[in-house]
C-alpha cells in the first residue's frame, strides 16, 4: 500500500504558503512538517530529500519540488476542482525557497 504523501514547509517561504492554500481550498489534508520549528524534519528533508529546498512533498520516499509541480500532483490524487488548480498554479510563478535563507530559487 502507498504511503500517504507528506509536505515539508517553512514558514517564510511564500511557494509553501501557495501549496498550503491550494490544499486548504481544496480540503486536501496531509500531515505537514514546518522545518524552522521541527529539527528532526529538517534533518529528514536534507538527509533524504536530495535538495535543500522546500515545499517538499515525500511521495512513497521521493522527493516531489517546485509549488507548481506539487500543485499539479494534488490536483489529480486528490482530484481537486480543475478551475481551482489552475487559479492556483498559475497564481504566482512556481519555485521553491533554499533551507539557508539565501532566498528563493524560480
Amino acid at each position: 500500500m502507498a504511503e500517504k504523501p507528506e509536505l515539508y514547509v517553512k514558514t517564510s517561504c511564500p511557494y509553501c504558503a501557495k501549496v498550503e492554500s491550494f490544499m486548504e481550498s481544496n480540503g486536501i489534508e496531509l500531515q505537514t512538517h514546518n522545518i524552522d520549528t521541527d529539527a528532526a524534519a529538517r534533518s529528514y528533508l536534507i538527509e533524504n530529500g536530495g535538495k535543500r529546498q522546500v515545499p517538499c512533498l515525500f511521495v512513497d520516499g521521493k522527493a516531489l519540488y517546485e509549488s507548481n509541480d506539487i500543485i499539479d500532483y494534488l490536483g489529480r490524487e486528490f482530484g481537486a476542482d480543475k478551475a481551482a488548480q489552475e487559479e492556483d498554479a498559475t497564481s504566482a510563478a512556481g519555485g521553491a525557497c533554499s533551507l539557508d535563507g539565501s532566498g528563493c530559487s524560480f
